[in-house]
């Protein structure tokens, strides 16, 4: 059977059409405040007005019109304008408010609806502070060493090159009464100092860190010049030891240049231990018969005297206020980022600089606060945000106690790394990623009849709901245009069903539209407002190394639609009863911008998650470190 319909039949049913837009002209607007406002007092004036789509045609009669705000009626000033206080709901985040205009002659109703947020809030560009905590273990830290040795430029060389002074006009002879007979200047000499390879080991203590820095097969020359003292030949000297070790107390503090990277601060001196210490003088007339043993017992054992030298060069400070080897510690420590790989991956802008680097004997904690930014382009961190995602200025703070770790995870296993983001600093990352283009989607297809099989969006199906849709081409297609108005957010709450966190939706504009054949034009048949309480979970995917967000199911009990544009005039009671029944098929869907995000790596190290859970208010992740994937 042929679903073409003759011309007169399509101008008919325009005429029908055009009859119910005159005859449903009023409108009402909300003025003030602006959709997604937050709010912190206990009441709010609503303000706005009424007005006519063609005033000439269908002028305003306010003595016909009556107004509802929130169910409460509102008078009307003669110009149509109108305003109210309302008490807020103190135990919702989202407020909404809806106002609602009747035709008492005709029983038209349109409606405007906002949503105002009530608590405090984060401007987008501020920080919310403490939103983000990243704990290293003591077993995490036996992990990086290999890596940490790895990146460390210990380059003997470089550190100690030939010509060094290790020992300025230095007592190499002891005279009576407290006088010298003998002093020595003892510099590095060529060829450079040498070692096998080196390495680290990190144990967290109680306010510092203590390393232990292991040079193998060391190797060094230095040259000793007597000057003018008689007694005290030059000499040329090669040291060799099995080992070298280097042991001192480091303190951790965010850096006051770059607060996103950490200062270390040598705590007191580096001691240095030799193994199979030897020495051996290599020219001068410091091993010539007779001088030889002289110098041999005036000298004595010459590994006291270079080791006083070695430690003297390593504890002195450089321009920048470090020594050898805290600078080589904090060269190794700027591997620790999650700022970059973290924001790239989400394609927006993280900017975590520490507040706090605490040491304890169970490990490391370094916190942040954090800000993320939402940058238009197509490089790194950067998106190209579709038409309809809106512009947020703000996003929902939750004032939370930083967190604390233990050894283990909630779930009780052991872990190398943790990394929590507070409900502020996640919704920051909702509010990104809304202006990214997230929950913005078209669907042409639903399972209305909940039997798993989608059915296409068509005039005909709709009909059921939109009576005068009979005067469509059944076969005419039909489309639901979704789009956020304010950004979802985390209040800090477990989900509904004890999932990892409740993910507030409010305020999502769903928008009905069918192709009309006859006259090839999009008609507009509703606008609705949905809101939502959903679970959300966080899963790690191996395969893709990637963590996923997942959406419970959700319970229609927690899912309000309201219609605030009907062209048609139809009575959409039944619609909105029946859409959070059907929500359930493709609100989960809608998380696919949320879905999925690479982990970030430290130092080149992988995370592999044992286990996602809530540290107090916090969402983390529990890790250990392995080998990054090549």
């Amino acid at each position: 059977m042929s679903t073409t319909r003759h011309p007169v039949v399509n101008l008919i049913a325009m005429a029908a059409l055009v009859g119910v837009f005159l005859s449903g002209c009023s409108r009402v607007a909300i003025d003030d405040p602006q959709n997604g406002a937050f709010v912190e007092d206990q009441s709010i004036t609503i303000s706005g007005n009424i007005f006519s789509l063609a005033p000439e045609e269908a002028p305003i009669d306010v003595a016909v019109m009556s107004l509802n705000i929130n169910g409460a009626n509102v008078p009307l000033a003669p110009d149509g304008t109108y305003s109210t206080e309302i008490l807020l709901d103190q135990t919702r985040v989202f407020n909404p408010i809806e106002a609602d205009l009747t035709d008492t002659v005709t029983g038209y109703v349109d409606s405007d609806r906002i949503v105002v947020i009530l608590g405090e809030s984060v401007l987008e560009g501020d920080y919310s502070p403490e939103a983000i905590a990243l704990q290293i273990n003591a077993s995490g830290l036996d992990a990086m060493e290999p890596v940490v040795s790895g990146l460390v430029d210990f380059d003997l060389p470089t550190l100690m090159p030939p010509g060094t002074v290790v020992a300025d006009n230095l007592c190499v002879i002891d005279g009576p009464f407290g006088t010298c007979l003998g002093r020595a200047d003892i510099s590095i000499a060529a060829p450079a100092p040498s070692m096998d390879s080196f390495e680290v080991d990190f144990s967290p203590q109680q306010d510092s860190v203590h390393a232990n820095i292991v040079l193998n097969q060391f190797d060094l020359n230095i040259y000793i010049d007597g000057g003018s003292y008689i007694l005290v030949p030059n000499c040329d000297l090669n040291l060799m030891a099995t080992t070298l070790t280097l042991a001192g107390n480091y303190t951790l503090e965010p850096d006051s240049v770059s607060p996103s990277k950490v200062d270390v601060g040598q705590l007191g001196g580096v001691s240095t231990t030799f193994v199979n210490f030897d020495q051996t003088f290599t020219s001068g007339a410091c091993d010539d018969f007779l001088i030889g043993d002289i110098i041999q017992l005036i000298i004595g054992d010459v590994e006291p005297l270079v080791r006083g030298g070695l430690e003297g060069f390593l504890n002195s400070v450089d321009g920048g206020g470090n020594t050898v080897v805290s600078a080589a510690i904090e060269s190794a420590l700027a591997g620790v980022d999650i700022s970059g790989p973290v924001g790239v991956a989400l394609n927006s802008q993280l900017d975590a600089p520490f507040f706090q680097v605490q040491e304890t004997p169970g490990g490391i904690t370094l916190g942040s606060d954090a800000r993320f930014l939402t940058n238009i382009g197509t490089g790194p961190g950067e998106c190209t945000p579709p038409e309809e995602a809106p512009d947020l200025s703000a996003s929902y703070h939750v004032t939370q106690p930083f967190p604390s770790f233990g050894a283990t995870t909630p779930g009780g296993t052991p872990y190398n790394v943790a990394m929590g983001i507070s409900s502020s600093g996640f919704n920051q990352l909702l509010r990104a990623m809304i202006e990214c283009g997230l929950l913005v989607t078209t669907i042409t297809e639903i399972d209305l009849l909940g039997t798993g099989t989608p059915l296409p969006l068509t005039a005909g199906l709709l009909s059921a709901f939109f009576p005068r849709l009979v005067h469509f081409n059944p076969s005419d297609e039909a489309r639901l245009e979704i789009a956020p108005t304010i950004a979802p957010l985390i209040t800090g709450a477990p989900g509904p069903a004890g999932e990892l966190a409740l993910l507030q939706v409010a305020q999502l504009k769903l928008q009905l539209i069918v192709n009309h054949s006859g006259t090839g034009e999009e008609i507009e048949i509703a606008d609705m407002m949905l809101d939502a309480d959903v679970g959300i979970d966080l899963t790690y995917n191996a395969a893709s190394e990637a963590l996923e967000f997942q959406f419970s199911d959700p319970d229609p009990s927690f899912i309000t639609v309201k219609t605030v544009e009907n062209p048609l005039a139809d009575d959409l009671s039944q619609v909105e009863a029946f859409l959070p029944s059907v929500v359930g098929t493709f609100l989960p869907s809608l998380a696919g911008g949320l879905a999925s995000f690479p982990l970030p790596a430290f130092l080149g190290l992988q995370l592999d998650v044992v286990e996602v859970a809530r540290n107090g208010e916090m969402l983390t992740i529990y890790a250990d470190f392995s080998a990054a994937t090549p």
